[in-house]
């Protein structure tokens, strides 16, 4: 399903998923044939993605840095 939508982005959108308002929401749901609630779907499970990332990425530092003040 998301492998359509992320087709029917373009590039921009792709890379910088914050762009994507409702009128583009709508025009990547008809490009992929899907629902506008796909679309936000995977926006949603993106932005997810990416704070788990961040607040992973947080915890190793810091683990990192006191394994190099011990």
């Amino acid at each position: 399903i998301w492998k359509s939508i992320i087709n029917s982005m373009t590039t921009e959108e792709r890379e910088n998923p914050e762009l994507i308002d409702s009128k583009r929401i709508k025009r990547i749901a008809n490009g992929s044939g899907r629902e506008e609630r796909s679309v936000k779907e995977l926006l949603e499970h993106y932005k997810k993605t990416k704070q788990l990332i961040k607040f992973n990425r947080g915890k190793l530092m810091k683990m990192l840095g006191q394994r190099r003040l011990s």
